[in-house]
């Protein structure tokens, strides 16, 4: 899209921009879900008591009441932090080898 908007031209820094918009756009939609999944790994589940959470579907609902939505983006400096490098890192090489080896 970056290329077919003229907004930058096939090279190195087209490659890391969409990159870490692809980083981006993956810790927007990943974050809620790991909220989610290590909420409910850490519950405390006992005999004879009713754990918090009855599931995932659940526990975001009693988050989001109790929290507020933006409960579910905890820890999202960590997660871009994280990821937004490594996707940089991942397309990056991956365009390079893909130039270099459509050359054979």
């Amino acid at each position: 899209m970056i290329l077919e908007k003229g907004l930058l031209s096939d090279g190195i820094g087209t490659h890391v921009a969409a990159s870490f918009v692809a980083g981006f756009v993956a810790s927007v939609a990943s974050n809620p879900i790991d909220v989610i999944k290590t909420r409910v790994m850490n519950m405390k589940v006992e005999p004879g008591v009713e754990p918090p959470y009855k599931g995932a579907l659940d526990c975001a609902v009693k988050t989001v009441k109790a929290e507020g939505p933006m409960a579910l983006y905890k820890g999202f400096i960590p997660t871009i932090s994280r990821q937004g490098p490594f996707t940089v890192v991942l397309f990056v090489t991956l365009e390079q080898v893909r130039k270099l080896l459509k050359d054979f």
